[in-house]
């Protein structure tokens, strides 16, 4: 798997592990184990998730600037 690929993956497993509601210790313990990569270095790349979130699961961040059609505006 290349790298870029890899990172998506850890993000996406991790995530959706969080979602899951575990434990962040066990989140973190299972990943570390899964992609030989320090705990220490997952939770700093977890507290940056704000800025990764949308690539990794190719989403848009929401707009405030998007105008309604509907009559109930």
């Amino acid at each position: 798997m290349k790298n870029k690929a890899r990172l998506y993956a850890r993000r996406r497993e991790m995530y959706h592990l969080y979602v899951q509601k575990k434990n962040m210790t066990e989140i973190l313990d299972k990943i570390s184990a899964k992609y030989s990569i320090s705990k220490q270095a997952l939770w700093q790349d977890w507290q940056k998730r704000t800025y990764w979130v949308y690539d990794v699961f190719d989403l848009e961040p929401a707009r405030g600037d998007i105008e309604m059609d509907s009559p109930l505006h």
